[in-house]
């Protein structure tokens, strides 16, 4: 169980991922919206750790000033798990984007148990499309979305989930999010 650092997407760009979720889930295809969690919802993970604790939020909410606000789509990733497939949609690394990435690192600095695939030089950003599909499986995920383009996507806030305490932490980065809402935004 890992602590993650997101970056959400504006209300219009996240609504295009859900639909994404939606063609895959009419198709009985493993998909995002089959993840219950009060949590779930469309981001790119900047940082994954053992543990991203409250002590990080202040230095966390500096980083996350000045992010990008527009996000770049090409197309699919695949990454192999154990017999099965992860579909993501890839993001470009835009300076925007690889700069707010730098800064979130070096505001996690010390963080104990980092995850190898979110550091920097080996941070591949995506947004998650589903989970556990098998080879017959992504191949139609793959013909049911590639007409769907994404090419262009507005980032929202940065916030903090908090998987031991199952809490999420509204970090800022969005200039829609007002400076009082720093805090939890959902306790369950």
């Amino acid at each position: 169980m890992a602590d993650s650092v997101e970056l959400l997407l504006d209300p219009p760009s996240e609504l295009v991922l859900l639909e994404d979720w939606a063609v895959l889930e009419a198709a009985g295809l493993p998909n995002q919206s089959r993840h219950l969690s009060f949590s779930n919802s469309p981001h790119v993970t900047l940082a994954a750790a053992g543990r991203i604790d409250d002590r990080y939020d202040a230095r966390l909410a500096d980083a996350a000033r000045g992010g990008p606000t527009e996000l770049a789509a090409a197309g699919f990733l695949v990454f192999p798990t154990r017999r099965r497939y992860v579909l993501a949609r890839q993001v470009i690394g835009s300076d925007a984007l690889t700069g707010l990435h730098r800064r979130i690192w070096a505001a996690l600095e010390g963080v104990d148990d980092p995850a190898p695939t979110t550091v920097p030089g080996a941070w591949t950003p995506h947004i998650t499309l589903g989970h556990g599909l098998t080879a017959d499986q992504l191949a139609t995920a793959i013909g049911l979305l590639r007409d769907r383009a994404a090419e262009r996507l507005g980032a929202g806030a940065v916030r903090r989930w908090d998987a031991h305490e199952k809490r999420l932490i509204l970090l800022g980065g969005d200039e829609e999010v007002p400076a009082a809402a720093s805090g939890d935004v959902g306790a369950q």
